[in-house]
């Protein structure tokens, strides 16, 4: 291999040729799941990136390797090992995971040549590359390049980065990165190297480039057969062997293994183009394996290009009339060329900005095996066929179109002869510098990105959120099976498991739910998962007190009482019973020991000069007689401790919900059984109880669980605390997940504090929803296009399809299937994975028959 540079400086290469490049790296942006208006507005400014380029830049998107032990450090980076032993563990078995799958990423760059700066300079750069390589070739040290010459190209790379449109993130690459970049084009699916994260530029510059040049190109490999390689292949026969169009790929050989890397380049694109729907480039990132791509740009100004289609238009026009006398008239072809050289004449005068764009395009997929790179290969050509794309493999060129790839080499003739001519904007709807990142940098492996090229892992850190002034809170929505309930709990063992922190004192993650099924499933879930767990029971055999005025501290007593009582006994808060129970029970907050039968007393104490503290009496009495209400007025109870278990389930199977329609109805509402009258008050008293342990200590990261949460908010109070919870969570170092099946169970469209509630939450999850209305719904919290029918055709249909429409290992493997919008905005689909813990797995699904599996 011969090396195209020859010296490295900050983002400076020096070629052998003369010429210096400055690289950048590119910040790109999620295009694929997003708005409209995202698209077009990202549209916009990829466009005036374009127009501001000139020369001929160079486009390169690359896919690292991600080194599975990268994943489990950013896993354990701040963790406090000592205190973490089973989260360690689980760390330790995702690392073997990981090494079984090819995990890939997606890096943008930016490439393009300096200015000689005139003749006499462009002279000298050109005789000292020469000298170089003489050099070289005679075994003698190469003259280095002087400090001054490295100066001005820093500058003149400055001065031309200043002139680009701040709309596209650029910053200058750093030398390591360089490097990395030619030593991935030669090791692209074996032992590659780390790309260099942020600081870590330590690499040494100058000669050392020399080291990368070790290795060995084979056009079409070494008599190795189609049928396979490696330890498993066989050599092909002599005829196979000569034959160029047996094996159209190239062997990359170096000490660290052999790549099998197959180069295509495009060579027909459609006449027309549509927006959306012309973004190949950024549908890369959908195919289930890793693809380099570079776009090798020849830019001339719009006046320029203007003048010399003039000529083209004359000889155009001369043709038409050669066929003035032909019965068929002028063949449609010729027609059509001259429409589309008037359009763009005229596109490119009402801009003095637009710009000719020369497009010589090439991908490269690779393999273990020449067989596997030869099948990406016919993928990536298949796809690209239905939409008018031609991608094709030259015979012979693969080594040039490899060498085609590296910035800071010359454009191959090849590439040249596969040039496509576009306007700026026509070129800029293939939507380069596209990516589709998903998660935090560092955190708890929460599932696996679905499109990304390869496998790329989901870091998720909810704890993340306020530590960085936003909220942490998340929803997780879909339809009966569709994993909404599996991902909660996922979620709740990962704050439980990964919860303290090296520099933090006292710090801890906490998870506080509330367990409406019969079989208890939330608690024989919290019982498998790290960390000591409660179990609250509000029922006939409830062993814990919830007497509001024994657990609430300060204001919150007198406060979270009156709102119980106030609902338990229907009451309206300003008449006269409303009155009489704030003054009783501010009565008995004055004193020490207040409780349940302290407010009973002082309310029948009152009773004998008040009518109205009788009658309350009276009912206060009528209520603590029922048997679920032991919970609240058994004074033998201990009442619960708000700081001492990891985990707290508060099982409320026995009670009894009214439903919307009666809470709706003041006639049915008068008339509700007490059952549910009851139901509703315990669980608004549960609901102001979970909030309070959740905001107990800063120092604890605490998550309460709402899993079907519409018993919840549907109720005016419900949907009180629950904005209280999203409000003051980031503060309070808590979050709030809610899980259902409509987006508008979280914040009803009725209610004025709908569009809040749904507003707060950060993290958004949206699993299969085969109900076109639900899935509207869900897309638009998501906020992307309710109606859009590709992302419905994917929820409704594209996402961890039923058990019975696939086979059974099929099944299993897509399970958790969701699109997910991250903290960041950015939106993805995704698989939530199951926590690597036996105790966990036995425990974490609901469907009958799935607990022993």
């Amino acid at each position: 291999m011969r090396m195209p540079i020859r010296h490295v400086a900050r983002n400076i290469v020096w070629t052998t040729y003369g010429t210096a490049w400055g690289v950048w790296r590119i910040s790109p942006a999620n295009y694929t799941h997003t708005s409209a208006e995202t698209k077009r507005q990202r549209l916009e400014q990829v466009t005036s990136m374009v127009k501001a380029l000139t020369g001929e830049p160079v486009l390169v998107s690359l896919c690292p390797q991600t080194d599975p032990l990268s994943v489990v450090r950013a896993m354990t980076d701040d963790l406090d090992w000592d205190a973490s032993q089973e989260y360690l563990d689980l760390a330790d078995r995702v690392l073997t995971q990981l090494e079984s799958l090819e995990l890939t990423g997606r890096t943008e760059w930016l490439a393009v040549p300096l200015p000689a700066g005139g003749f006499a300079t462009a002279s000298a750069d050109l005789v000292t590359a020469a000298c170089a390589e003489v050099s070289a070739a005679l075994g003698l040290v190469p003259a280095a390049i002087g400090g001054g010459e490295e100066r001005r190209r820093f500058a003149q790379a400055a001065a031309l980065a200043s002139t680009w449109p701040s709309g596209i993130g650029v910053r200058p690459a750093t030398e390591a990165e360089i490097l990395w970049m030619y030593g991935h084009a030669a090791r692209r699916g074996v032992q590659e190297p780390p790309l260099p994260g942020p600081g870590s530029d330590n690499e040494p510059t100058g000669r050392s480039v020399a080291a990368l040049s070790e290795v060995m190109l084979t056009e079409g490999g070494r008599g190795w057969s189609q049928a396979g390689s490696g330890p498993g292949g066989r050599r092909s026969s002599e005829k196979q062997s000569r034959n160029p169009f047996a094996a159209l790929h190239l062997q990359v050989d170096t000490e660290w293994g052999t790549s099998f890397q197959s180069l295509l380049a495009l060579a027909e694109v459609p006449k027309r183009f549509a927006f959306p729907g012309a973004e190949f480039l950024a549908v890369l990132d959908e195919f289930d394996f890793p693809i380099d791509w570079v776009c090798r740009l020849k830019i001339t100004s719009g006046q320029k290009m203007l003048r010399r289609t003039r000529q083209r238009a004359r000889n155009l026009i001369h043709q038409e009339k050669e066929f003035e006398g032909e019965p068929t008239g002028v063949p449609p072809a010729q027609v059509e060329a001259v429409a589309d050289l008037q359009e763009n004449r005229e596109r490119m005068g009402a801009s003095h900005t637009e710009v000719d764009v020369q497009a010589m395009t090439s991908f490269c997929v690779w393999g273990p095996t020449p067989d596997e790179a030869h099948a990406r290969a016919l993928a990536l050509r298949s796809h690209f066929a239905a939409s008018d794309y031609t991608l094709t493999r030259p015979v012979g060129e693969q080594e040039r179109l490899w060498y085609g790839m590296l910035p800071g080499s010359r454009t191959p003739r090849v590439m040249a002869g596969y040039a496509q001519t576009f306007l700026a904007r026509d070129f800029a709807m293939a939507m380069p510098w596209s990516g589709s990142q998903l998660g935090d940098d560092r955190g708890p492996l929460f599932g696996l990105q679905l499109t990304g090229g390869g496998t790329r892992p989901v870091l998720v850190d909810f704890s993340r959120g306020p530590a960085t002034n936003t909220s942490a809170s998340a929803a997780f929505i879909g339809e009966l099976g569709a994993g909404k309930s599996t991902a909660l709990k996922a979620a709740m063992y990962l704050v439980l498991a990964a919860g303290r922190k090296a520099d933090w004192p006292g710090s801890r993650g906490r998870a506080v739910a509330v367990d409406r099924t019969e079989d208890r499933e939330w608690e024989r879930f919290a019982r498998a998962c790290p960390g000591t767990t409660e179990v609250i029971e509000v029922n006939a055999d409830a062993q814990i007190s919830l007497d509001p005025l024994r657990i609430f501290p300060g204001q919150e007593r007198a406060r979270r009482t009156e709102s119980f009582l106030t609902l338990l006994l229907n009451v309206i808060p300003m008449s006269d019973e409303g009155v009489v129970l704030s003054e009783a029970v501010a009565a008995v907050v004055a004193r020490e020991g207040a409780s349940m039968q302290a407010l009973r007393a002082e309310l029948a104490d009152r009773g004998n000069t008040d009518p109205a503290a009788h009658g309350l009496a009276r009912k206060l009495a009528a209520a603590a007689r029922k048997d679920l209400s032991r919970v609240i007025f058994d004074p033998d109870l201990p009442p619960i401790q708000m700081s001492a278990a990891d985990s707290v389930v508060f099982s409320v199977s026995a009670l009894q919900m009214p439903k919307k329609s009666e809470l709706n109805s003041d006639f049915r509402l008068e008339r509700m059984e007490f059952e549910k009258v009851l139901g509703r008050a315990l669980m608004y008293l549960v609901a102001a109880v979970c909030r309070q342990i959740t905001f107990a200590s800063k120092n604890e990261f605490a998550a309460t669980i709402w899993d079907e949460c519409w018993w919840l908010t549907s109720s005016p109070e419900g949907q009180e605390l629950l904005l209280e919870m999203l409000r003051d969570g980031r503060k309070n170092n808590a979050a709030a997940f809610a899980g259902s099946h409509d987006p508008n169970d979280i914040g009803p469209e009725d209610s004025p504090l709908g569009p809040v509630l749904r507003g707060l939450i950060t993290h958004r999850f949206l699993f299969r929803q085969s109900d076109r209305t639900l899935a509207a719904r869900g897309l638009d919290f998501l906020g992307l296009p309710a109606g859009d029918p590709d992302l419905l055709e994917l929820v409704t249909a594209g996402l961890s399809p039923g058990r019975g429409e696939l086979p059974d290992a099929d099944y299993a493997a897509r399970l958790g299937e969701c699109l997910y919008r991250d903290q960041h905005q950015r939106i993805g689909t995704m698989r939530v994975l199951i926590p690597d813990d036996p105790a966990a797995q036995r425990q974490i699904h609901s469907t009958p028959g799935r607990r022993s599996a």
